[in-house]
């Protein structure tokens, strides 16, 4: 999704307490111009009951740019009911063509990556074989060699008692593991689908206590449109519980943060790559945006939950991270 490809007054709050109201909101903006507050919900029907669900973000819309540029800037990772909210600025809704469009690239993506995976596994198994038929003729070869030489070769073994070892007789090489190939087969199929991000790095073996002020300032000179750091997935109730004892909840390890154009993107690539952020060096990397599957759409509250949870350890733009907001391409569910 394009830079400019954004409501300039609107943002989008990822991490929102599932409790949180739109008045709540406001007051935490209170310093700000708000002119309206959006927190998507969906009705789950079980049975008899119906029940209405927060979905995790928000929207909020202010009265210019100048004032929604101003809350991502003193708002982004501060705390809103125990949670570190991230915000950025909301985008809106795909259209028909749009999501056709991310569907097939899905579908094509996924139909390129099981090519590969089977071309794998075909050339293991003929290598596999090929490597079997060559110990057969090794060993073939090594059996006439020894009966040509076998008057020398007792002559030998009755003067010295020794006999010509395996290894000068060409003896086989291992064979290849099959848990090798298996693994090899099974990494090819888990890259990550999607295409390069031309704003958006993906930042490995962080330090678990590391937030996202101290990614912030590591980035600053180079101006990051956001940085979202995600947390640790944990049970609600463990959840709760650590709230309760004021107990940390540190992150996942990894982080994202996309930056105003490629070039900057790459600069942070070049610059950071390597660099020690609280006792750890981290890996930099281009992000992988995500593609959209078959039903679910950006328009929507429920691609949030589609998204999370999924590439939890994968670079794409992933969510690999906790919740839909954490990748370039991120799902939003954003409603117009």
């Amino acid at each position: 999704m394009s830079e400019t490809n954004v409501i300039e007054e609107r943002i989008y709050l990822g991490n929102v307490d599932f409790t949180a109201t739109e008045d709540e909101l406001k007051d935490f903006f209170a310093s700000l111009n708000v002119t309206a507050v959006e927190i998507p919900s969906k009705t789950i029907t079980r049975g008899k009951k119906t029940f209405v669900k927060r979905l995790g973000f928000a929207f909020v819309l202010f009265s210019s740019k100048e004032e929604a540029d101003r809350a991502i800037e003193e708002y982004n990772g501060k705390e809103f009911k125990s949670r570190h909210i991230h915000a950025k600025k909301a985008v809106p809704p795909v259209t028909g063509e749009e999501k056709k469009k991310k569907t097939e690239a899905y579908f094509a993506k996924q139909k390129e990556l099981r090519a590969k995976a089977d071309k794998k596994k075909k050339d293991d198994t003929k290598a596999k074989a090929k490597a079997e038929t060559t110990a057969d003729e090794g060993q073939v070869s090594a059996e006439d060699q020894d009966g040509g030489k076998s008057t020398a070769e007792g002559k030998q073994t009755g003067a010295n008692g020794t006999k010509p070892s395996k290894a000068a007789n060409g003896a086989a090489s291992p064979k290849p593991s099959k848990e090798s190939s298996a693994k090899k087969t099974q990494d090819a199929s888990k890259t990550p689908a999607g295409s390069k991000s031309k704003d958006t790095v993906f930042i490995t073996n962080l330090d678990y206590k590391t937030n996202i002020k101290a990614l912030n300032s590591l980035f600053k000179e180079l101006k990051p449109k956001w940085v979202h750091i995600p947390p640790r997935r944990m049970p609600y109730h463990v959840l709760k519980r650590y709230q309760a004892q004021q107990r940390p909840i540190f992150n996942k390890g990894i982080a994202f943060a996309k930056f105003p154009s490629e070039e900057v993107q790459l600069k942070a690539i070049e610059q950071f790559n390597g660099h020690e952020v609280d006792g750890r060096k981290i890996i930099v990397e281009v992000a992988v945006d995500r593609v959209v599957p078959e039903g679910v759409t950006e328009n929507t509250p429920d691609a949030a939950e589609e998204a999370e949870g999924e590439a939890s350890e994968s670079k794409t733009v992933p969510e690999a991270a906790e919740d839909a907001d954490s990748t370039a391409a991120k799902v939003e569910g954003q409603d117009s």
